[in-house]
């Protein structure tokens, strides 16, 4: 599973570190940053079969670092998510979305079971993962990257960004990956654009338009904007649509649009849109 390379990186560093005194403090990867907590939300989406997929398999590996007896790696968090809507696309199975609404201390709001005792933090190193309030020292659990930026730019960053925006971005990208080619970087300059009425996540490939494995977000001082995408040949909206609407799907585009005052999506002239190789100058400052 793709997630599982971060997993096991962080955990093949830890194993080749050096012993230390149980008296030295704790590894970057788990030292938080002392700052207010600014996302309102992030969100997962994906088709159901593949979250299912990711769901197991997470739960899979927190069963073995548990075993394995590896107190400071982080675990996934996948595996404590459920749901919060599962969209029906005609001739095009089901799109999951999972989401994490957090108050302004990170305290997680919506989800129940394991999670409703959690709140997240930001490490040093921009890990984003939750902990429990009640027993910190217990292993966080991973859900996605702080990307700080890149010099110079603000179009998309400081963005959230899952561990597959890493490769998205990266020369050699396969834009018929069923991953998808939208990633945290158009999410987050749609976000920012306040000309921008909504966040559209449409992928497009060869093999058509669909919703891929993404992760999105907003702080506190974002006003809510409608996300939605094209998945085969129908158009969903995901979250916060307009007018007290539903998340589903939007039988008809053109007449969603014009209802709400909005401008019809629009192909992009790429994507990714926003390539590490339109970057070279900057990221090697």
């Amino acid at each position: 599973m793709r997630f599982y390379i971060r997993f096991m990186a962080s955990a093949a560093l830890a194993l080749s570190a050096p012993s230390v005194p149980a008296a030295e403090a704790v590894p970057a990867s788990q030292r938080w940053l002392d700052r207010p907590w600014e996302i309102r939300y992030v969100l997962f989406a994906e088709e159901a079969q593949s979250w299912q997929s990711k769901n197991t398999a997470s739960r899979e590996f927190n069963v073995e670092q548990r075993a394995s007896g590896k107190a400071r790696i982080h675990l996934s968090a996948a595996a404590l998510f459920e749901p919060t809507a599962t969209l029906p696309v005609p001739d095009e199975g089901q799109i999951a979305v999972v989401l994490l609404a957090f108050d302004r201390a990170g305290r997680v709001l919506n989800q129940q079971g394991a999670l409703r005792n959690m709140e997240a933090k930001r490490s040093v190193l921009g890990d984003l993962a939750l902990i429990h309030v009640v027993s910190p020292g217990v292993n966080p659990y991973y859900f996605a990257d702080w990307f700080q930026g890149i010099p110079g730019d603000v179009t998309f960053s400081p963005s959230v960004c899952s561990s597959d925006d890493r490769r998205r971005y990266e020369a050699g990208w396969d834009r018929d990956s069923y991953t998808g080619s939208f990633g945290c970087r158009e999410w987050t300059a749609q976000l920012y654009a306040r000309d921008q009425p909504y966040i559209d996540v449409t992928s497009y490939a060869s093999h058509g338009t669909f919703i891929g494995e993404l992760v999105g977000w907003s702080r506190f001082e974002d006003p809510p904007k409608p996300v939605i995408g094209r998945h085969g040949k129908t158009w969903l909206c995901l979250h916060e649509c307009p007018a007290g609407e539903k998340p589903g799907v939007i039988p008809d585009i053109k007449a969603w649009t014009t209802k709400h005052g909005y401008p019809m999506p629009e192909r992009p002239r790429k994507q990714p849109l926003y390539p590490n190789a339109d970057y070279q100058d900057d990221l090697n400052e």
